[in-house]
């Protein structure tokens, strides 16, 4: 289906009631036209009997949260019943031949593949200092702000994914693959493509830097509690074999200039995972995902009588070594933003979705799952370890018992398939800005790595990358996806983007007057009020 849009460029060109009318080309349909939203078989005077009804951003956003299914796919774009699955129209529905069917229709995700690569790609480095952060917040301001920030995130993702569903139909295009970049092209233009270019590089290869960091430290770790001792190439001062035996998270210390063992084997196998498609990483997700599951089973396992013990020792005080309400509630707003670090994925998960696939359904259980683990882990250990370490693998490593060791390096083997993935979309969103996808896969996987292989043991680089998180995370993935939403709720694309501030004005009012839009507009002010006090927050503590 092949669908250009334009208006009439005379005034005189309108139908018997005044109306402009606008032409969408459907080849080889050309005798369809679609006037003030609605799809006609026209005839000379642009006049015509309905076809199509294209339903307002309101109606849709009805339709999907009416479905039992949770999908955006069930949204009814044909008042004779056809509907729009996924991202295509059956051209059948239109009056042409049989439907088309995409060849790679069997490679994409279904909803079970959706969940575990949300899943995956918000567990990180951020669960491992989530006890800490309980302890000094407490308990009651930690779990509130990890839900509420849950439940931000699931709506934001639902309204990202209808926004690219309205995006498809205001353009007339329900085969296009949107990007993150694409959508800030469509809404906003090029110069904010470039802005949101930018900031999803900078967000994407933080995490991805910060992810490599600790692969790289525990895989050291494991290999000296399996076999005694590590081994790094130092290149400065001196080019030199060196070895460590420290049963630490940090066995070779920190500001040193060296690639270590660990560092190398995570390298190999996230470049290699990295220089295949999405689709093509489901395999290494699902071996993640049971990871993840080991982690936690036996972590609560190891960790569990822990907590009993110290209870007990605090004459049954359920909140052990942490409390109620700590000396640092702010402390968790920062933590609660960014472990839920999802939404900048969601328009290519969106994208490489099978059809029919429900995908609401699929995010929303993720992020709750996730939200259930993160409280799970975060009160065990807050309560039994307190604030003692920045890391709970620290205490389950030097505890040196089984079930804490096979716990520690689930986690970090479950931590390094869904490294790729950031990288993946770091490339897939430079093809679509650079249109070169050799030098796109080349930039997006191998410069996160080459500056790590390089920065990944310095703490002044480390500071960098939780700066950069502070600054540009939190941003890249709630503001900049809800600012795409109350575009695209607002009316028909437009290249200018937002352009003179009564343009401005006036997107605001007819983005205020959907009930999406409306959603988009609020969560938008509350959430980045809250990241600017993020901000303010961690300025105050230097």
């Amino acid at each position: 289906l092949f669908v250009a849009r334009r208006p009439n460029p005379s005034p005189e060109k309108t139908n018997s009631e005044g109306k402009s009318i606008f032409l969408a080309v459907f080849r080889p349909f050309p005798h369809l036209v679609v006037i003030d939203g609605n799809m006609l078989k026209a005839n000379s005077a642009g006049e015509g009997t309905p076809l199509l009804e294209i339903p307002t951003a309101s109606q849709r956003v009805k339709q999907n949260r009416g479905n039992t299914g949770g999908g955006f796919h069930s949204s009814k774009l044909n008042a004779g019943g056809s509907s729009l699955s996924g991202s295509r129209v059956s051209i059948s529905s239109l009056g042409g031949g049989g439907g088309v069917v995409d060849p790679e229709e069997k490679y994409k995700f279904g909803v079970q593949e959706i969940i575990i690569l949300c899943v995956n790609t918000m567990n990180g480095p951020g669960l491992l200092a989530l006890p800490k952060t309980l302890a000094e917040c407490g308990l009651v301001p930690g779990i509130i702000a990890l839900a509420v920030m849950a439940w931000v995130t699931t709506r934001t993702c639902y309204i990202l994914a209808e926004s690219i569903h309205a995006t498809k139909i205001a353009t007339f295009d329900f085969e296009m693959e949107l990007e993150f970049t694409d959508l800030m092209r469509i809404h906003f233009g090029p110069v904010w493509e470039t802005v949101a270019l930018i900031m999803l590089t900078l967000t994407l290869g933080s995490l991805a830097i910060a992810q490599i960091t600790v692969s790289a430290q525990a895989l050291d770790a494991m290999a000296i509690a399996l076999t005694g001792r590590s081994f790094a190439v130092r290149y400065y001062p001196a080019f030199e074999v060196i070895s460590s035996s420290s049963a630490s998270l940090q066995p070779f210390g920190v500001n040193q200039s060296l690639v270590s063992v660990g560092f190398v084997v995570a390298m190999i196998i996230c470049v290699g995972l990295g220089l295949l498609d999405l689709t093509a990483n489901t395999l290494p997700q699902y071996i993640s995902f049971s990871l993840l599951a080991c982690f936690v089973l036996s972590g609560v396992l190891h960790i569990l009588p822990i907590t009993m013990d110290v209870i007990a020792a605090s004459d049954g005080d359920i909140t052990g070594n942490a409390s109620y309400f700590g000396s640092d509630p702010s402390s968790i707003i920062g933590v609660a933003v960014f472990n839920f670090s999802i939404v900048i994925a969601v328009p290519s998960l969106f994208a490489d979705c099978k059809e029919g696939a429900r995908f609401a359904s699929a995010t929303t259980v993720a992020i709750w799952a996730i939200c259930l683990m993160y409280i799970l882990i975060g009160g065990l250990g807050a309560v039994s370890f307190g604030s003692e370490s920045d890391n709970i693998m620290d205490p389950m490593l030097r505890s040196k018992s089984l079930l804490g060791m096979m716990s520690s390096f689930a986690f970090v083997w479950a931590i390094i398939p869904p490294l790729p993935i950031y990288t993946i979309l770091i490339s897939r969103n430079l093809e679509q800005v650079t249109q070169r996808p050799a030098l796109s896969k080349i930039l997006g996987v191998f410069v996160p790595w080459s500056l790590a292989l390089f920065l990944y043991m310095s703490e002044a680089f480390g500071e960098f990358l939780v700066w950069t998180s502070i600054l540009v995370l939190g941003f890249t993935n709630y503001t900049m996806p809800l600012m795409i939403a109350t575009k695209s709720f607002s009316g028909p694309p437009s290249k200018s983007g937002v352009g003179s501030f009564r343009r401005f004005v006036e997107i605001i009012k007819a983005a205020w007057a959907d009930d999406a839009g409306r959603e988009s507009l609020v969560l938008n002010l509350a959430v980045t009020l809250v990241l600017f006090f993020v901000i303010y927050l961690n300025v105050c503590k230097l």
